[in-house]
């Protein structure tokens, strides 16, 4: 495979977790200039605590407080919640390596000052510590992220970064941690607008999909179908990715900014304009209108309405 830096797009696939380990926590995301880091529904648990009898703190105690200060953006806090931990915990214990792959989320996306070497050095000891355990695959996948999210205006290492991903595909297979690195992979692959890489790409999507029906991840592979699809000329496969990646999709309730507005709103506007599928334009566009009365893209759906009546209208005068 290959493409030119010059003329590459970054695409990140929709959908797509971040991996990190939390109490409640796949969030909602959009094409992106690299991936991002939020709560995720697939990954372990941090089981809740509460102090030992007597007031004693346990490890258990200081990670969930300190998960707690993570999702509060109190880093600080998490940081010393976290070493608390570390100290407290049995070599290789599974509060030990909770705590050891909190502080790299917590280094790794601080608002301030984060320390990306740190970072690696916490997951590389759980990977360490664990390496065929659940903590283990989701902090490979986060080594590999680190690899894949530079600084704007910096040119990944993509060689090194697909090795990264591929390395959590091959180990973790069927977790969740290795499907979302096998999305990830492909989407560096899109992200080259060279028909060969897109091909290439689409075929292992289309695997995805096939043979992991249940997947967490199926609406971002449709999503990557779909710029495969744009970059190979096909309109047609191109909608019908986008509306099954809408179909796949789960939204989070109790995120107030998870809804399906862009994605109707993308739907629409490739069938009217590149399709030429006016029903399907016409069922997305009315859909925005109805269902988000309050979305920005609300007004240009309705005056997408009228000029498909307008061209429709025309059409059928003419065909008179």
């Amino acid at each position: 495979m290959s493409g030119a830096a010059a003329t590459r797009r970054t695409v990140m696939p929709v959908r797509v977790s971040s991996a990190i380990l939390v109490a409640g926590g796949i969030a909602a995301g959009a094409l992106a200039s690299a991936p991002a880091h939020s709560a995720s529904a697939v990954e372990p648990a941090a089981p809740a605590a509460a102090p030992a009898p007597g007031g004693r703190m346990t490890p258990s105690f200081f990670n969930t407080r300190a998960w707690e200060d993570f999702r509060a953006g109190e880093f600080g806090a998490a940081v010393r919640g976290f070493n608390e931990a570390v100290a407290a915990a049995p070599a290789g214990s599974a509060d030990r390596l909770q705590a050891l792959y909190g502080l790299g989320m917590t280094w790794n996306l601080r608002g301030l000052g984060p320390d990306p070497v740190l970072a690696e050095k916490c997951f590389r000891e759980v990977v360490r510590a664990s390496p065929t355990g659940d903590v283990a695959a989701w902090s490979l996948l986060a080594l590999a992220r680190i690899r894949h999210a530079v600084p704007v205006g910096t040119e990944p290492d993509y060689a090194a970064v697909r090795a990264a991903y591929q390395e959590v595909v091959t180990r973790f297979p069927l977790h969740p941690a290795g499907e979302e690195a096998f999305v990830y992979l492909q989407s560096t692959w899109v992200a080259t607008l060279d028909p060969r890489d897109a091909g290439q790409a689409l075929a292992a999507l289309e695997g995805f999909i096939k043979d992991h029906p249940g997947s967490k991840f199926l609406s971002a592979a449709w999503s990557l179908v779909a710029e495969c699809a744009a970059t190979l000329g096909r309109p047609d496969d191109r909608l019908k990715a986008k509306i099954a990646s809408l179909e796949a999709k789960e939204l989070d309730p109790t995120n107030p900014y998870s809804d399906n507005a862009a994605l109707y709103w993308e739907i629409a506007t490739i069938a009217e304009f590149e399709a030429g599928d006016f029903a399907v334009a016409r069922k997305y566009y009315r859909g925005l209108v109805d269902e988000y009365p309050q979305d920005q893209r609300r007004w240009g759906a309705r005056l997408a309405l009228e000029r498909l009546d307008a061209v429709e209208a025309g059409l059928r005068k003419g065909g008179k």
